[in-house]
């Protein structure tokens, strides 16, 4: 799908908006098991040869694992994934 991704910052929340849903039979539940799906296989494979990381498909668990209050949504209908990531809201005195 040719559409770009979409970054919304908002004072209680952040929220990464990716067009098309999710791949084949992956679900959230399987992402939060471990599992993962390469969209791009020719971009995947070129990344792992000229990039220094190593982690290829391990993206959101990292995230889970630093900051565990991350919502995922597979939105279907409007074909996108959505990541909302909340932020706790500093009280100034």
């Amino acid at each position: 799908m040719s559409a770009p991704i979409r970054l919304l910052i908002f004072s209680d929340r952040v929220e990464i908006i990716s067009p098309g849903h999710l791949p084949n039979n992956l679900t959230i539940e399987n992402i939060k098991m471990g599992n993962s799906n390469i969209r791009n296989p020719i971009l995947a494979s070129f990344a792992s040869k000229l990039l220094p990381y190593r982690g290829l498909g391990s993206g959101i668990l990292r995230a889970y694992k630093a900051y565990p209050d991350i919502e995922l949504i597979d939105d279907r209908q409007n074909n996108l994934f959505k990541a909302v990531i909340k932020r706790k809201i500093l009280q100034v005195s």
